[in-house]
């Protein structure tokens, strides 16, 4: 990822190989991870996941980079981008989706501005009760 200096883009903090962080993590300023880190990560700046990187979390940023191994949620506000190196497993809420050729995608993405399509959950279902006197549905008799 092309990023801007002093930006929020910027990535300032770096977690190291051999660093493994439990529970949950915040930040200000863009993040790179190739250690391990598992729960949920929170921010409104960048996420890069280094090759050596493995993350099992749900994740909630701005922007996030994917070279390493990811399991887990992500919402990205901007982008997601998962590079050649790159193992997604887990379902994406991105207006914004960049994979590169070689890299591995397991799981849902939904593009959609989730304020926009807001629909209440009983209007999506229609259940349909069968006739009570055990009549053919209409269209299927083919008598």
């Amino acid at each position: 990822m092309n990023f801007k200096k002093g930006s929020s883009d910027a990535i300032i903090s770096l977690m190291g190989e051999g660093v493994e962080i439990v529970g949950e993590v915040s930040f200000t300023q863009g993040v790179k991870i190739d250690g391990v880190n598992k729960g949920n990560v929170k921010s409104d700046a960048s996420l890069v996941v280094g090759s050596k990187g493995k993350v099992e979390a749900d994740v909630a940023v701005r922007r996030i980079s994917i070279g390493g191994e990811f399991k887990g949620t992500i919402h990205a506000s901007e982008r997601v981008e998962i590079l050649k190196e790159g193992k997604v497993f887990g379902d994406l809420y991105t207006p914004c989706l960049i994979i590169e050729a070689g890299a591995v995608f397991e799981g849902k993405c939904n593009m959609s501005d989730r304020k926009a399509t807001k629909v209440e959950e009983g209007s999506l279902l229609k259940v349909v009760e069968p006739p009570a006197d055990g009549a053919k549905a209409a269209g299927n008799d083919k008598s």
